[in-house]
């Protein structure tokens, strides 16, 4: 469960302010609007980027094109009498103008938006009055032989081109329905005017208009009117909705940071606190499982009863009108230990100590009161940045907790998974089933995440969990100073005595095996040197070669459990 939970998903949280780069995971922001984080300013600001793109997209196209005829004019020379000079020119300046726009949008993405409309409007007025201009013209200048045919084709050979604006601007331009409606209804009008005015001055364009051309142009023009208004209006519903679906009860959902066989893990925010958090869902295939919702909520109950500083924090539980189940944890800035050692290598004893002595005192309130973890293990462990504190431990995942107080109810809810915890760090007696799971359980488990911090290889490894559960069971366990001779024997011998087979011959306590931690006399971990590794980390992380995890790492996500 605890490896799945980052999904990729961490840190930049060493040695940053993670509230800030929380702001940055929601978009890109306009140095002049000033950062929108939450609710509907996130949504805005979704908007923002959206527009940014769409219109990058639709100037880009409507260049070419203008390219694209200005280049079919002077090949088939339709520019060569005075008259194609003038639209040679004209349709120049059209086209550069639209390049001169893409160009602007593609170079200077934090541009706000009241600059991207002013840029939307040049992108779509600039071939618009062209249009204006080149039919007027065409029907005023041409030869009066050819004046009756041309006329004929004027009322389609105008629409077609608003046709194409019309419906560049209603699916790639996002607007309210109230502004959509407001320019393509002046996109309508404006080659209807045109014409008309064309046929005030042409009697030949006047009479095919009055004979069916304007009926004709106005039942094309509002098909496309009517297209572009319902697809640009179902576009934008579309984009709200799955923005809605976003959305928890008062938290906004930023990111999926991990999944598992019971649920998801999102990165979100609190939209009055604007506080980062981290919720976790169940499935909705698993919501009619009566057994998968007790788990759920003994998990919430379970933990929201610990009040130790490194055990986890909930905030809130419920569940949504559709039947969605939730619960709203803290957000941790740092790295579970399984990812610490297999990105950065063992960590020193002086560390190893200096975390697990947080982690046994987590256990004891959860002991005291009548709570088996059965799954602890270095990914369930979070190194995380605290109060401006480096590497305070975080006892995660209590989705597979054992009440004691409740035998009868436990075991019910546990009946799913018949061993339940990780293969590489399961307790002797969970494989076996010899006697019920007790604190000398979770004394095993942590013992063989210590040993793997300090050797970088599990207390045993196989073909199959099935072999590895039962090596725990039978297998004599290789010292740990075989593998790393730099762990003190002090420290071997405590890890030792925490993965005896026998229960009874481990620590019997967390504060136990807390107290032989304490006792022993190797040099203390410092904050100065939590701040230094953290700093260090984050410079290897940049120069990182692996450019896909680079990117996931450095974003403000979390480690966070997720129930396998």
């Amino acid at each position: 469960m605890g490896s799945e939970q980052h999904a990729g998903a961490n840190t930049q949280a060493i040695a940053t302010l993670i509230p800030e780069e929380f702001k940055k995971e929601a978009g890109k922001f306009c140095p002049h609007a000033g950062v929108v984080s939450r609710g509907s300013g996130m949504f805005q600001e979704q908007g923002r980027v959206l527009l940014l793109n769409r219109l990058r997209m639709a100037s880009l196209l409507l260049a070419l094109a203008s390219l694209a005829f200005l280049i079919r004019g002077l090949w088939l020379g339709e520019f060569d009498d005075a008259h194609g000079q003038e639209m040679l020119f004209l349709d120049s300046i059209v086209t550069g103008i639209l390049f001169a726009v893409s160009g602007v949008l593609w170079l200077k993405p934090c541009l706000c938006l009241w600059r991207l409309r002013i840029c939307e409007a040049i992108t779509f007025g600039a071939p618009a009055a062209f249009f204006i201009w080149w039919h007027f013209c065409e029907i005023c200048a041409c030869d009066p032989i050819l004046l009756g045919k041309v006329a004929f084709a004027f009322p389609l050979r105008t629409v077609f081109p608003w046709m194409i604006l019309i419906y560049t601007y209603g699916f790639f331009i996002p607007n309210s329905l109230r502004g959509v409606i407001s320019v393509v209804s002046l996109m309508v009008i404006s080659p209807i005017a045109g014409a008309m005015v064309t046929g005030t001055q042409v009697p030949q364009v006047s009479e095919v208009l009055y004979s069916g051309g304007l009926s004709e142009m106005i039942i094309l023009l509002l098909i496309a009117a009517s297209t572009a208004v319902y697809g640009s209006h179902r576009v934008g519903s579309l984009r709200r909705e799955a923005f809605d679906a976003k959305s928890i009860g008062m938290y906004t959902l930023r990111k999926q940071v991990g999944s598992g066989g019971m649920g998801e893990v999102y990165l979100a925010e609190h939209r009055l606190l604007k506080r980062p958090c981290a919720i976790k869902l169940i499935r909705r295939d698993k919501v009619d499982d009566e057994n998968v919702l007790l788990r759920f909520e003994s998990e919430v109950q379970a933990t929201a009863g610990l009040t130790h500083p490194n055990t986890i924090e909930i905030y809130d539980y419920g569940h949504t009108e559709e039947g969605t189940f939730y619960y709203v944890m803290e957000f941790l800035p740092g790295l579970n230990l399984q990812e610490i050692v297999e990105r950065f290598g063992v960590l020193p004893p002086e560390r190893v100590v200096y975390l697990l002595k947080q982690v046994c005192s987590a256990l004891a309130e959860a002991h005291h009161k009548g709570l088996i973890h059965r799954d602890i293990k270095p990914g369930n462990i979070f190194s995380a940045e605290r109060g401006g504190l480096y590497d305070v431990a975080k006892l995660l995942d209590f989705g597979l907790v054992k009440d004691n107080r409740s035998n009868e109810d436990s075991l019910n809810l546990t009946m799913e998974g018949a061993v339940v915890g990780s293969p590489l760090y399961t307790s002797p007696e969970a494989v076996t089933g010899d006697g019920t799971p007790d604190p000398r359980s979770d004394i095993y488990s942590l013992g063989a995440s210590i040993y793997y911090l300090l050797t970088g290889k599990p207390v045993f490894e196989g073909e199959n969990a099935l072999k590895v559960m039962f090596a725990h069971a039978s297998q004599t366990v290789m010292t740990p100073t075989s593998i790393n001779p730099r762990i003190p024997e002090e420290l071997e011998a405590i890890v030792m005595k925490c993965l005896e087979k026998k229960p009874e011959d481990r620590y019997q306590r967390a504060e136990e095996l807390s107290a032989a931690l304490n006792s022993l006399q190797i040099e203390e971990w410092t904050q100065e040197q939590a701040v230094a590794w953290w700093s260090e980390a984050e410079q290897l992380v940049q120069h990182e070669p692996d450019s896909e995890f680079v990117s996931d790492y450095m974003k403000a996500t979390t480690i966070l459990p997720v129930n396998a």
